[in-house]
């Protein structure tokens, strides 16, 4: 891995699903906020609805069908997602869980990865010179 800390890699993959996000669902979310920890990836966005979903996100129908249709764009695009994130981190993504709040413009994603991603960073003991 070619980042010097966790804090480097966690920022590159953000701006890779930032990026992901434009080209696949045609628009990016306002905020957006990545954390390895272990074995995971942890994707918060914020400012996620477009201007029209604003307008209707009131409606409870509305709601249904709007996590509906961002749900089914992400496990439409899964396997590019995920191989997206193997190509910034090197280890492949087991699961992926994904939940949206349209009241308040949120999603969530979570990955599992085959590897710990944060065992990388740990500082490694200092040896003692006798």
């Amino acid at each position: 891995m070619q980042f010097r800390t966790k804090g480097e890699l966690e920022s590159k993959i953000g701006s890779a699903v930032m990026k992901f996000e434009r080209e696949y669902f045609g628009r990016g979310p306002k905020e957006i906020n990545t954390f390895i920890v272990q074995d995971m990836i942890i994707i918060r966005q914020r400012g996620i609805l477009t201007p029209a979903e604003e307008q209707v996100r009131d409606n409870p129908e509305s709601v249904d069908l709007i996590k509906r249709l961002r749900e089914t764009l992400l496990k439409n695009n899964q396997e590019a997602f995920k191989a997206l994130l193997h190509s910034v981190t090197g280890v492949s993504v087991r699961t992926l869980f994904t939940d949206i709040s349209v009241q308040e413009s949120e999603k969530l994603i979570v990955c599992t990865l085959d590897a710990s991603l944060e065992a990388a960073f740990k500082p490694q003991a200092k040896r003692r010179s006798s």
